[in-house]
């Protein structure tokens, strides 16, 4: 079984994951780093970010949160 593909092809080449002594591979385990920075976020946004596919390109993935934080923000009529 295999997760549905996805992601950022141009991430990092894939020469450098398979070059002899590579930074980032080291007996068959590979390792990246990275650091998100989501101090400005509305903490009640996070679980809709996360789930959010990351192969979509940034402007969609901005479009999308700025879609959810109006949504959320709108007074609710009582028939909703």
């Amino acid at each position: 079984d295999m997760n549905i593909a996805s992601g950022i092809p141009k991430f990092i080449p894939l020469s450098m994951v398979e070059e002899e002594n590579s930074r980032y591979v080291r007996d068959d385990t590979m390792f990246i780093k990275v650091m998100v920075d989501m101090s400005d976020t509305d903490k009640t946004l996070l679980p809709y970010m996360f789930s959010l596919n990351p192969g979509l390109p940034i402007h969609v993935q901005q479009l999308l949160i700025k879609q959810e934080t109006k949504r959320r923000t709108q007074p609710q009529s009582p028939n909703d």
